[in-house]
């Protein structure tokens, strides 16, 4: 197994309308350039308030927009993916009660995957079938097995996802850019895949920079014994933390059957490690947390993407820092607001929202409709997975008014590494953007 299987080590542990009141102002008279106004003798009675409503948006009268949505909603490694289809439900509902994208009303599709291969083969193989205008993915553990049957349908492809035979990579660390030969370690984007969240490898070098930044000095990781992709990334790890000058006291391997972690603890204590990765799930990572606090740790633990979610993230006195591949959910930048407002109004929990899979599946559902907006496509007009595809390449330099990093797709270019993240810390049970709101960090640096 190469180092493109790496990636579960670094990402993976797995306008409502209202009717308001307003009030109509009194008649008054302009007094000439220069000249005052008399005040008035004349007695006058409060206006009386009318009540205005705004028009409703129009139904949706378009056919139908399918979005076959393939995930893990069960499965050992499900995490925070397996609420995916609460949102994508929720921004459906959300667009369809204004009126629908372009007239058309949205439809949401949902295949558990089950981190099976076999499963989301027969699921893709369905979807065909189906012939939906847009494929939204989120399997971490099986893209890679039907990476080649998805980029064979020739339907729009987003989602949120690590292996670069899907979504495209680049490992800075090894100078080592995505290649189509086969067996190339890093593979480049399917040529029907749009990627706008963080890529292979640098949501490895996100958990580097996110331990700079939450003023770390020592780093140290603790991988999964029980599948080699949660330790294989390790390598890359490493040679960032060399390349930015943050000793490293390297890789340890737990079993999630372990009875204890305390000798691995008080290891990283001699070694005087104050940051250490979790590229394990989020219940051993909350079992490390306890271990080694018994043994007087009072450093960070590193998590992110799909692992600062759940139990983990909830777990009483822990520190977690590193990066996201979407947005942070906690900030009151405007869009954010507007997510939030959608997804708590649909009823979705808050261990629903409150994670970058959740964030990751909002922008990549805002990017389909500002590109199917950037048409003149109407509810009167068919549009079919080709318009949909077509519709993709009308994005340049787009960022979601700050939801996302800028992307631009262009007709017969592969999806370009993204190597932009939004580095956080979690202390005290309060959430910090470290470099401030929706503001990200690259690596290497934006020229």
């Amino acid at each position: 197994m190469g180092l493109s299987a790496a990636l579960l080590l670094a990402a993976c542990g797995d306008d409502d309308d209202t009717a308001s009141d307003t009030t109509v102002p009194a008649e008054t008279t302009v007094a000439a350039p220069g000249a005052t106004t008399a005040p008035s003798s004349v007695e006058t009675t409060a206006p009386t308030p009318v009540e205005t409503t705004e028009p409703a948006p129009a139904e949706p009268t378009g056919s139908p927009l399918v979005v076959a949505a393939l995930v893990d909603v069960t499965g050992p490694l499900a995490g925070s993916q397996a609420y995916a289809p609460d949102i994508l439900q929720a921004w459906a509902d959300h667009v369809n009660g204004n009126g629908g994208l372009n007239g058309h009303p949205v439809e949401i599709e949902v295949f558990d995957t089950k981190a099976d291969g076999a499963v989301s083969q027969a699921a893709v193989d369905e979807i065909v079938d189906l012939d939906p205008e847009l494929i939204y993915l989120a399997s971490s553990s099986s893209e890679s097995a039907i990476a080649e049957s998805l980029g064979q349908t020739g339907i729009p492809i987003v989602g949120i996802g690590y292996n670069p035979g899907v979504w495209g990579g680049n490992i800075e660390a090894f100078k080592l850019a995505c290649s189509t030969e086969p067996g190339a370690p890093v593979g480049c984007a399917l040529p029907n895949a749009f990627t706008i969240t963080t890529t292979f490898g640098a949501v490895v070098d996100e958990q580097v920079l996110g331990a700079i930044a939450a003023g770390a000095t020592k780093v140290a990781t603790a991988a999964c014994s029980e599948i080699d992709s949660c330790s294989q990334a390790a390598p890359v790890f490493d040679a960032t933390a060399t390349a930015l000058g943050i000793d490293n006291a390297g890789l340890s391997k737990v079993s999630a059957s372990a009875p204890d972690y305390t000798a691995e603890c008080i290891n990283w204590i001699q070694d005087g490690v104050d940051f250490i990765q979790l590229s394990t799930s989020g219940e051993v990572g909350a079992r490390l947390f306890a271990d080694c606090a018994d043994q007087g740790y009072e450093g960070i633990f590193g998590a992110s993407a799909g692992t600062v979610s759940g139990d983990l993230i909830k777990v009483d006195g822990i520190t977690l820092a590193g990066g996201l591949n979407a947005f942070p959910w906690w900030v009151d930048d405007a869009p954010v607001v507007e997510f939030r407002d959608v997804v708590e109004a649909a009823g979705v929990s808050e261990e629903g929202w409150q994670n970058p899979n959740a964030t990751g599946t909002w922008s990549v559902m805002q990017l389909w409709a500002k590109a199917l907006s950037n048409t003149d496509l109407t509810a009167d007009d068919e549009i079919t997975k080709v318009e949909s595809l077509a519709a993709m390449y009308t994005i340049e330099d787009e960022t979601l008014d700050g939801l996302i990093s800028p992307v631009t797709f262009t007709e017969g270019q592969r999806a370009s590494h993204r190597p932009c993240f939004w580095p956080y810390k979690l202390e005290g049970g309060e959430f910090t953007a470290l470099v401030g709101g929706l503001q990200y960090q690259c690596y290497p640096p934006e020229a």
